[in-house]
């Protein structure tokens, strides 16, 4: 899948997230960026957060962004390296 068509479908998904009430974080992380295909998100009340993919899968919460963001890098190396193998 080539990097526009993940970027697009990410925008479709946060925005049909963010439309419920959560909101996208990802350029919270200062110089740190979230892995392509993943959006860092805050739940509508604020106290927790999760990493969004562009196909709709949601991570656990955490209260730590920085655990989110780890969690996101190793969940796209695993699905890297699955594509590889296949």
């Amino acid at each position: 899948m080539s990097e526009d068509s993940v970027n697009e479908r990410l925008a479709k998904v946060v925005d049909g997230i963010t439309s419920l009430g959560d909101t996208d974080v990802s350029k919270s992380l200062g110089i740190q960026k979230m892995p392509e295909g993943y959006a860092l998100m805050l739940n509508r009340d604020e106290s927790h957060f999760y990493w969004l993919r562009y196909d709709s899968v949601q991570s656990d919460v955490h209260w730590d962004r920085w655990a989110i963001f780890s969690a996101a890098k190793r969940n796209k190396e695993y699905h890297d390296k699955l594509d590889d193998a296949a």
